[in-house]
This record gives C-alpha cells, sequence and structure tokens, in this order.
C-alpha cells in the first residue's frame, strides 16, 4: 500500500483519486449475513447477483461494513479479506470456498460412535477435521473492511462479539471461525480462545445490529446508512414428512424452523430500531435451498443450485425494489407466525408470484395487530 501511494504521488495524483474513500460517496454501506452451514453458498450467489447487476455501480456495494453468523461469518470474513472495488471477485472466492467444503471431510465419528459423542462428549460428532480445512482455506487472510462476527461462551452464555479489530490473521481468525461452525448438539463447543464456544446462532441468527454500528462509529447518520441482508433458509420452510426424521434429522429441522423464527425477529427489531437507515434489499430464498438431514453434507451440485438460486434472487429483488421487497417478506413471515391457512401451499417465492397476481391483499404492518409490536407504536 505504501509503495503505490509514492508512485502516485509520485504521477502527480491524489491518492484519493485512487483508492475509494467511504465518505467519497456520503453513504456507508452495510451487508449482514445470516446463519447457515453449507447453505450459505446461498449468500455467495445473492453477492454475485448485486455486484453482475446492471442496475447497480459498484458505489452501490462497496460495502464497509460486514457482519455473519455462523456459515454467515465464514463469508463475511471472505468479503472482508478482499479490498473495496473487488466485491465480485469476494463472490467467486465464496463459491470456490463452499464447493472445496463439499469435497473435504469436515468431522468424522468418533471412535466408539455416535453414542460415545451422545454420552462422553460434547456433540454427536468429531469436528476436528474442520479446524484443518479452515486453515487450509484462511492461510494468510488479511481483513480491509470493518468486520463483526459472532460466537457464545458456553461457559457464560455470553455473547461475544469479534471484530477485525481484535481478529485479524493467523491461529486468531481460524480459531472464531472454528468456534463460528461448531454448531450445538452436532458438535462439541471449540475451545478456543481462552474458552468453549459455540456458534453465535446459539442467541443471534443474523448480526445486524453490528454492521450498523460499525458506520456509526465512523461518524455516519443513520439517514447515511444503506443496509443489505442475506438470509439462507429463514423465509422459507419446506414441509416434511416428521416420521421420516432419524433423531439426527429432527434436531436439524428443529433449528431449521428456530432459525426462520429467529432471523425474522432480528431483522424487524433492527428496521425499527434503526429509524431513517435505509434497509435496501432483504434477500431470502424463494425456494428451498437443497439441504440434508445431517450438517455439512451437501454435495458440490447443491452448492451449484444454491448459488444460482442466490444470483437470480438477488436479481429479482433489484428489479422488484427495496420496498416491494421488505414488504413481501414481512407481510410472507406475518402469515406464517399467525397461522394464516393460506399460506401453507406457498414457498417464499410462489408467495410473492401470487401476491403480484394480485391473490393476496396489500399489506400495512401498522395495520397488523399481531406485528405492530416489532414497531414500537402499539395503539
Amino acid at each position: 500500500m505504501f509503495k503505490k501511494l509514492v508512485l502516485t504521488l509520485l504521477a502527480g495524483i491524489s491518492a484519493d483519486e485512487i483508492f475509494e474513500q467511504p465518505e467519497a460517496t456520503g453513504k456507508c454501506h452495510a451487508i449482514a449475513f445470516s446463519s447457515g452451514d453449507e447453505d450459505a453458498a446461498y449468500q455467495a450467489g445473492v453477492l454475485k447477483g448485486i455486484t453482475t447487476n446492471p442496475k447497480l455501480s459498484p458505489s452501490d456495494y462497496a460495502y464497509d461494513s460486514v457482519s455473519g453468523v455462523s456459515g454467515g461469518a465464514l463469508n463475511a470474513v471472505l468479503l472482508s479479506s478482499f479490498e473495496k472495488g473487488q466485491e465480485q471477485q469476494a463472490a467467486e472466492r465464496m463459491e470456490v470456498f463452499w464447493k472445496a467444503a463439499t469435497h473435504s471431510q469436515l468431522y468424522k465419528n468418533w471412535f466408539g460412535g455416535i453414542a460415545k459423542g451422545l454420552l462422553f462428549e460434547g456433540g454427536l460428532y468429531n469436528s476436528a477435521p474442520m479446524e484443518d480445512f479452515l486453515k487450509s482455506q484462511f492461510k494468510g487472510v488479511q481483513m480491509h473492511r470493518n468486520l463483526d462476527i459472532g460466537i457464545v461462551d458456553v461457559i457464560n452464555g455470553d455473547y461475544k462479539d469479534f471484530s477485525d479489530l481484535n481478529i485479524t490473521h493467523g491461529d486468531n481468525l481460524i480459531d472464531a471461525l472454528y468456534a463460528s461452525m461448531s454448531f450445538a448438539g452436532f458438535f462439541p463447543p471449540a475451545e478456543v480462545l481462552g474458552s468453549a464456544y459455540f456458534d453465535g446462532s446459539a442467541v443471534w441468527d443474523i448480526v445486524i445490529f453490528s454492521a450498523i454500528n460499525r458506520c456509526s462509529d465512523k461518524g455516519f447518520k443513520n439517514e447515511d446508512i444503506v443496509v443489505d441482508v442475506v438470509l439462507t433458509s429463514s423465509a422459507n420452510l419446506k414441509q416434511v414428512q416428521a416420521e421420516d426424521y432419524t433423531s439426527v434429522g429432527m434436531l436439524f429441522r428443529y433449528l431449521e424452523i428456530l432459525s426462520f423464527y429467529n432471523s425474522m425477529d432480528g431483522l424487524l427489531k433492527a428496521q425499527f430500531a434503526y429509524k431513517g437507515v435505509n434497509f435496501r434489499y432483504v434477500i431470502s430464498p424463494s425456494e428451498g435451498i437443497p439441504s440434508s438431514m445431517y450438517p455439512l453434507n451437501l454435495k458440490e451440485k447443491d452448492i451449484d443450485k444454491a448459488f444460482s438460486m442466490g444470483v437470480s434472487d438477488a436479481n429479482k429483488a433489484i428489479s422488484d425494489g427495496s420496498k416491494t421487497t421488505w414488504n413481501n417478506l414481512v407481510h410472507y413471515y406475518s402469515m406464517k407466525k399467525s397461522g394464516d391457512a393460506r399460506i401453507l401451499k406457498h414457498t417464499y417465492g410462489s408467495f410473492c408470484d401470487a401476491k403480484e397476481n394480485n391473490e393476496f391483499e396489500e399489506y400495512d404492518i401498522m395495520k397488523d395487530d399481531f406485528m405492530r409490536k416489532y414497531t414500537y407504536k402499539l395503539t
């Protein structure tokens, strides 16, 4: 960086003309990635869709602040490892990473099998291979943006917020990422950073607050903060035959359902807590992302499908506009949470299509007694 700056000055060109500064546009752009495992490949597709959409310019997605949880934390670190202006390359790197994960053994049985994990270990499976995989994938990585990822301390239950200020490279970074992929129940807590940790989704499925606060800390007013939110399977719960599930599969299903409601709860709280912040795009799967009855067990073809869906959903969200995208998602969530029978046959994507064809009424959260609590205006 110093060498580039010297050459720039010798050429008679100011450094600001070469390196885009966040303050130059007057806006601080943030992106928050929700929790997930290998389905976080969807988030990579969303970023690729955003960065290749002709309606947007590079300054629209030159993210200053990035946050993530579990699989989203890995994506957040990968994006933050690229300079501003290299968002498309970051999306491509994410895709390569998640494909590589499908060809790697990320965990193994204990000697003694699942029974030993259930009765004598901290998780059903031994996740030691995961740490080796992360070391190979994140070797030499450095942070170039504001970053926040969260993990949960098993000892005292506290949510620990780590950032680019205290997690930058080497073992320190690997430890935080290893903890971010330590899913409670499946894997034992990661004994790192002086304690034992599970992934952050044990408390928060998405950390929008942290992403926004990093912009506020840099002096940006709420009106000058632009936030994009990328979910995984949270907006679309597939109906399944529960009797076909084993105990492990049932646990995974429980976590999937919990993630849906926790993500939406966090999203709505952030929306109304930060008055004036532009929640530009909230992008979530239009159909079911490929999944498995076991964690981290997808095939490369599943990653391809998730990535392609992310690209497509991002383009549709941009085409529809932020207001329509936000309204549809909240309407869908409200109908799910209130048990409206009309939503049972719909995925999120088919619901949006049906609403566009006037099969559903217009929606206003301020007129929804069931949902208005999120607006802090109860009367």
